[in-house]
């Protein structure tokens, strides 16, 4: 039963281990709406990992001046490859980091991107993004996400 303090100093109790999102979601909707990430006795971790034992927990949203801009852009990036991977399934996805001012990812494609590639990406991106599709993390070891992107000739 892991007992959460928030950054106020209150408690909350819980009867089962408890994701971010969770602790959020009992303090109000708007706030587990809000909900990218948090941080666990200091460290970041996804919205959706369990918390098991007595922690601090900060609740990280798009407005936290550490993390919410950096959280949100790398999300972009991988909706980003996502969609490029939707419209073109030959692209190989290299690297997809954050930067200072935003995002960027290393694409391998047998053409150059036109202008009305560029606007078909970003239309599948909204289009990605109104469906609210759940993004699941997948631990796995090296070897078998290296397998898994040989796999599919991505050998970046």
């Amino acid at each position: 039963m892991p007992i959460i303090t928030l950054p106020d100093g209150s408690q909350r109790q819980f009867d089962n281990p408890v994701s971010t999102l969770d602790v959020a979601l009992s303090i109000g909707p708007g706030l587990a709406k809000a909900t990218i990430a948090g941080r666990v006795d200091g460290e970041r971790v996804d919205a959706c990992d369990l918390i098991e034992n007595d922690a601090s927990l900060e609740i990280i949203t798009a407005k936290d001046e550490v993390d919410g801009l950096e959280i949100v852009r790398h999300s972009c990036a991988h909706l980003l490859g996502h969609a490029v991977k939707q419209l073109f399934p030959e692209a190989k996805m290299a690297i997809g980091p954050t930067i200072d001012n935003g995002f960027y990812y290393d694409i391998d494609l047998e053409h150059s991107l036109t202008q009305e590639d560029l606007e078909k990406i970003e239309k599948r991106m909204k289009e990605l993004a109104k469906t609210k599709y759940q993004v699941v993390k997948k631990k796995v070891s090296w070897q078998e996400a290296r397998d898994a992107f040989e796999a599919r000739g991505e050998t970046y």
